[in-house]
């Protein structure tokens, strides 16, 4: 009768334990930040884009103001440029915030303190800077 007691019946299924709340609620902070920091790089890749966009716009028709000099254009197309950079830039800025936001969260919600990556905030960062530096090239109307 001892063997039919330690022997799991054949229609109970043997499972791994569970492991404890900690690990899961651990990890589930983990895949938040992880998904966060996607969506800042998400972010920067649209940011970045109207960057190029607008800093392309504007400097395609100075250019063009420069080869020709009878011809005069209006400043709609540098004032679209400089539209289009200074939303990349704001854009940039809010995900930042709300990145940090985010992690300081987590924080408070016990993320361990090795976890996530500085690289997306320090690329962030960096274009931000990038973004800064065409603002006020297209805006000084510095030489191409």
């Amino acid at each position: 009768m001892s063997e039919k007691a330690e022997r799991p019946q054949e229609d109970e299924q043997i499972s791994a334990p569970e492991p404890p709340r900690d690990l899961r609620l651990a990890g589930a902070l983990v895949r938040t930040v992880l998904s966060s920091e996607q969506t800042l790089m998400s972010w920067i890749r649209t940011s970045v884009s109207l960057f190029t966009f607008g800093f392309s716009i504007s400097k395609f028709f100075q250019f063009l103001a420069v080869k020709q000099d009878d011809t005069e254009f209006s400043t709609g197309p540098r004032r679209l440029g400089i539209s289009l950079i200074c939303v990349g830039i704001l854009m940039l800025l809010l995900a930042m915030a709300d990145h940090v936001r985010l992690i300081r969260y987590m924080r408070k919600q016990g993320l361990p303190a090795d976890s996530g990556s500085y690289l997306p905030f320090g690329s962030a960062a960096a274009f931000l800077a990038i973004g800064l530096v065409a603002l006020v090239s297209v805006y000084l109307k510095w030489g191409l």
